[in-house]
Formats: structure tokens, sequence, C-alpha cells
């Protein structure tokens, strides 16, 4: 069916709108929602209706719906606050409120639609514009083909793959198309499950109770399912043999060390794999390839290690080469190449944006990987980073694509959560919610005099500074930034003028009257653990040499300080008795005199990724303790906590009596692994 809707004309066979000269192809879910709106016009249409007609009744968030409207509305060129199409009726659901008409081409089908008026005249032009559509996308499509034989096929539409209860990741597809392995997580610890896709049966790859199992990877043959299976205390990586659902005992053959939990896979001779591991829990990854035969651990040409050094790692569908993605000093993704006949290492190219995790393309001539953040895209590039094409976009954010074993699709997995923030009275012992609308609001930093709160939300569509006033209720976005960057901290100034935001490798210094960035003449470099010490001073760590050292910028005159190399973290605050110092050894220290402190937790980190582990107000002070997933609180000296509080996120902010912490709307993030369709697909 075609519908002409106001200025534009809706293919929905083919998926498109054409607004003038111009045909944009839209996501399948997107183009379901337009149609059931044609459908529907001048009628208030809950969520749960939609739900129920467009979803059919799969399991999705509210947020899922928002976001799907919201970008509908960008393709429409409709705004919310001034709307032509469609219609948010508060508490009760969406209107689509335009003219809509029913382009009747000669093998459509009758649909019910709004009455119409037009006359025989205006029926002709509609049919000669579809016509021509057709005939445009007939010329384009073999212009297409022979002319741009390199050139890749969009996919149109995806499907749900999973549909269990938590979050499933990491699928691997065998060689017959039908069995898929994946990881499944409720929120305690990995399973791994093998399912027939055509009957929905599915086992567990079981080892008990109390270990992570998973991920998984399947050799050529699809007959060898190799895995890793961890505890705190072990982790060992083992293999099974398959024959359909049924499988074998489990034979061991590596075990890693404690903490790391890597990934492994098949290389295209069964006897050879290759695996990442670290030396322990938060340490770097590296590359090594094991012979099952002799059982030999070859450590294998890499990148240099930076950050997470080299877990993100892929075989060649074809030939006997790795594809490493690694990030390089100044914290952006490289991609390498390494033949393991030749040990040759080949750098591809490298990416300036928050990007991850690259796999070869059914072909292996190309990288395929997901889009920019907020990754909601899966694209692909040639062998030299050029050739930029989007392979398939979604409504929801995407996870690292797979290969199918079909040679044409990928597997992915897509995210359903919505972060929001509560805020906690310490002396109250009461928890309220602050900011829960249906998009994710992250980094949530209380204001020095504790009315104001600056945090990230992906409301436009991405990361932006907001502001949100405790007394008003109020909220009010800061920047338009309206590009990809990732931010992971947040730190208020003494004057409450400006915030500093750390994201992969630099430091933004936003100012809050005009929202204007400037991003700090730093090198791109890793930088930890930001604060203010005054309005003109920020301080921060960086590693100079093998330790993490603080240097105190001015914003003033753009000079730096390296303070005492005994310190690998200082903490200010606006009161000097809350500031907190780490030395070289981890031991603590608090005040301006830097006073030893005993905190609550032995062996406590000074950093939990880029942010402050520990963080100290008055006579209170928390850290998160990350494998509990919960936010300790404590009175200075006591050894139990006068509050606890469940997080999935560690990110916290501590003033006064009050703790803002990010939270999921649901306990446990929900998402399914989904497969593309091909226009040529055989499945």
């Amino acid at each position: 069916m075609r519908w002409k809707i106001k200025g534009l004309v809706f293919c929905e066979q083919q998926q498109s709108v054409v607004i003038g000269q111009n045909t944009l192809r839209i996501e399948p879910m997107m183009s379901d929602l337009l149609a059931y709106f044609c459908r529907h016009p001048n009628q208030i249409l809950s969520k749960e209706q939609l739900l129920e007609d467009v979803w059919h009744g799969r399991y999705v968030s509210d947020n899922t719906v928002s976001k799907l409207i919201t970008k509908l509305r960008k393709v429409l060129r409709d705004d919310a606050r001034a709307p032509e199409f469609i219609i948010t009726v508060p508490k009760r659901g969406y209107r689509f409120v335009t003219a809509v008409e029913a382009i009747q081409a000669l093998h459509d089908t009758p649909a019910t639609t709004a009455p119409s008026t037009s006359s025989t005249s205006s029926h002709f032009t509609q049919k000669i514009i579809v016509l021509s559509c057709v005939l445009l996308a007939i010329v384009a499509l073999t212009w297409f083909a022979l002319n741009n034989n390199d050139s890749p096929t969009p996919f149109l539409s995806a499907k749900a793959l999973t549909s269990d209860k938590g979050a499933e990741y990491l699928p691997s597809f065998a060689a017959d198309g039908i069995r898929l392995a994946y990881m499944n997580n409720e929120g305690e610890n990995f399973k791994l499950y093998v399912k027939n896709m055509y009957s929905g049966e599915q086992i567990e790859v079981s080892h008990g109770s109390g270990s992570s199992t998973g991920p998984g990877n399947w050799n050529d043959a699809g007959n060898q399912l190799v895995y890793l299976v961890a505890t705190a205390e072990s982790c060992e990586y083992f293999i099974r043999e398959f024959n359909g659902l049924l499988m074998s005992e489990p034979t061991l053959i590596h075990t890693c060390r404690p903490g790391s939990y890597g990934a492994i896979k098949f290389t295209h001779d069964d006897n050879t794999l290759i695996f990442s591991e670290s030396a322990e829990t938060g340490q770097p990854y590296s590359l090594y390839s094991l012979d099952r035969e002799t059982g030999k651990i070859q450590w294998l040409v890499q990148p240099d290690i930076h950050l997470g050094g080299n877990s993100q790692f892929d075989i060649h569908p074809k030939q006997n080469k790795v594809l490493i993605s690694s990030p390089n000093e100044q914290q952006w993704e490289e991609f390498y190449q390494l033949d393991l006949d030749t040990q040759q290492l080949r750098l591809l190219f490298k990416l300036n944006s928050y990007i991850c995790c690259g796999i070869w393309s059914h072909d292996g001539e190309h990288v395929v990987l997901m889009g920019e953040h907020p990754a909601h895209e899966i694209v692909q590039y040639a062998l030299d980073g050029s050739n930029k094409t989007v392979l398939f976009d979604s409504a929801l954010p995407l996870h690292r694509p797979e290969r199918h074993s079909n040679g044409v699709d990928y597997a992915f997995t897509a995210f359903k959560y919505d972060l929001n923030v509560d805020e906690f009275s310490i002396t109250k012992q009461q928890t309220r919610s602050l900011l829960n609308d249906t998009f994710d609001e992250n980094l949530a930093v209380m204001a020095p005099q504790g009315n104001q709160v600056a945090y990230i939300s992906l409301s436009s569509g991405n990361e932006e500074l907001w502001l949100y006033d405790r007394e008003t209720d109020k909220k009010k976005k800061v920047t338009q930034f309206a590009d990809g960057r990732h931010y992971v901290d947040l730190a208020w100034s003494p004057d409450e003028l400006k915030v500093a935001a750390l994201s992969l490798n630099a430091i933004h210094l936003i100012d809050l009257r005009t929202g204007k960035a400037q991003i700090l003449p730093l090198p791109e470099k890793e930088f930890r653990g930001m604060s203010f010490k005054s309005s003109h001073q920020l301080a921060f760590s960086m590693q100079l040499g093998a330790n993490w050292q603080v240097v105190e910028f001015d914003l003033l005159d753009n000079s730096m300080v390296r303070l005492d190399p005994r310190w690998q973290s200082v903490q200010y605050h606006i009161e000097p008795d809350d500031w907190l110092w780490v030395d070289q050894a981890g031991h603590w220290y608090q005040g301006a005199q830097a006073k030893p402190l005993t905190p609550p937790s032995p062996n406590l980190s000074a950093f939990y990724g880029r942010q402050f582990n520990l963080k100290k107000s008055g006579e209170y002070i928390a850290f998160y303790a990350w494998q509990a997933q919960q936010l300790e609180i404590y009175k200075l000296g006591a050894d139990r906590p006068v509050a606890t509080l469940n997080s999935q996120v560690g990110h916290f902010s501590l003033t006064g009596d009050t703790v803002l912490i990010s939270q999921n709307s649901s306990k446990t993030i929900e998402s399914d692994i989904y497969q593309t369709y091909g226009v040529n697909s055989p499945y």
C-alpha cells in the first residue's frame, strides 16, 4: 500500500518515504508504525494498543515506543512542540492528525482509509507519481547492480531470534544455520544456550550454578563448541562435541588466569584456537594462540597495549588471518590485520570516534562494526577505512554484530533499557525518583550548593548536557552538540558557572551561561579522576611512565603543574576537609593536610573506570562495590554501612546527606538477539 500524507508519499512495501525529489529508506518497525498511523488517522492510540498491534505483543518497553515515534517525527520533519503529523495526548497516547489518502495501484488490495474527496485528475496524478517512483527505483537498482558490484545492499529488516528474560549477548551460528549459541544474563551469572532456530528447542551448556558460562564459538564444521567457564576464583576454556542438540561431556583445553574474562575462537584448523587473556581482573588483554595437540601457548604479534588492550578480535571467514580492534595511545580505535601464517601485523585504518569491535565482512574484503555512539547502525568500511556504508539502521542501540553462517546476514544484540536517576536521603533513609523520562539520563552530579543537578541525556538522540533545578523541578538543555561524543564523567566548578565533561580522550569545558564547549589543550590520552580545586584550577590523573599521577590545569593561562609523584589520585571538594588522596601504594588520606584514612573496604581502588571510586561529604563516605552491584554508604570510622543501594551503574554523586545514583528502569537490562534479512538471503 502507498499513502499520500500531506506533502510526501509513503511506499509501505518499499519501506520508503518520498519527499520532493528525495527518497528516504526507513527501518521496518518505523514503516509498520507509520502504516498503522495511516490506517487509524485522527484516533487516539495508546501505547498499549501500539504494542499489541504494531509490535504484536512482543515485549518491549514504553521507551521503545517513544524512541521510535521520535525517530519517525524526524523523518516527517515534525516538530513535537508544534506538531503537524503526530500529537502526543498526555496520559492517553498519540494521534496522527494530518490528512491521509491511500494511493490505489493496480496490484494493491483495498484498505480502510480516511474519506477522500480527490478528483479523477488527482487520482491520475497520484498514479503517475507511483509509477514514476517504481520506474526510478528499477533504474536505480539496475544502475547499482551494473556499476557498483563492490557496494553492499543495505538490509531492510531484522527479526528477533531470542526473547528470553534478561539480556542476550554474543551470538554464534553453527554451519547449518539452524543452531545458535548465545549468552543470557538475568542479573547474576551468565548462562550459555544452544537453540534450534527451526523448532525453538534449546539446551543449556551448564557447569554448575556458581559459574558464568560463555561466550561460545563454533568450529567451521559446526560439530564442536568452545567456550569460557569462570568464577571469581577460576577461569577455564572447554570444548564439547555436538550432534544436533546432543552434546558430549566437556573437555578442558586451557586454564586461564582467574579474573580474566576473555573470549576464544576456532581458526580454520580445529587444533588451533585464538583467545584473549589478562593478568587479572581490570588488567588489559593480550592475544594468544593455543595448539590443542601439544598444549603450547604462544603470544601473538599484536598492537601495543592501551586501555583494555586487545580483547576484541575476529577470524577471517576464508583465510588464516585475524582482525584486531585495538585502542591506540590517543584512545582512538585502530583496526589491524594479523596473518597467522607469517605473523605479519598490518594497520588497516583507524577511526577518530567512539566506536568499537570490528569483524570481517562475509567476503573478507571489508570491516563491519556497530556505528558511532549512540550506536543504532551496522556500518561497513573498506579495508583502508574508506567507503563507509550503513548496512542496517535500528530504533534500538546495538552491540557488535556477528556474521551469520548463511554467508549473507548478520546477527547482533539490540538493547532495551532506560537509565534513570534516583535521589537518596541518608538521614531520612528515603529514595525518590529524580529523572525518569523515557530516555537515558546518566552521570548526574549535584552542584556544590545542592540546588542544581548536571546530567547527560539522550532525549535528542545524542548526548547533551542538561540541568535540573531541585527546587522548581524544571529541566533545561544546555548544549547543542548533535554529534557522536560520549562522556564518562562530569564535574562542577565551585562557582557553578562551568561543568567539566570527560570524554574518551579529552576534557571539555562547558559554559553553563552560553552552552558553548571548548576542548582543553591536552594530549589525546586517557584521563581519570577529574575535580576542580578552584574555579580556574582543574585536577585529573593521567598515566606518566608506569604510574598514574595528578596534574593540575590552569584555565586562565592553560598551564599545567604535576603534583608530587607520590600521588596517583587527588579528589578536590568545595570543603577542604573532604579532599581525598591516594598514593602509589594505594593508601588513602583525607583533608587539605592529607591525614591517613582507613577506607571502609580493604584494597579499595582509587578509580572505578574513569571515575572516582570513593567519595566523602562531611561525616559520610561512599563507594561502589562493583562485584555486588551496590553502593555502600558509611559514617566515618564505622565498620557497617548505614545504607546499601542497588545499582547496575557505578557512577554516583554524594553531597551533604544526599546521594544521586543512576538506575536502570528494570532490575535487569533487557536485550534480544536479532538477525538481518538480506534480499538474497537463503534463509
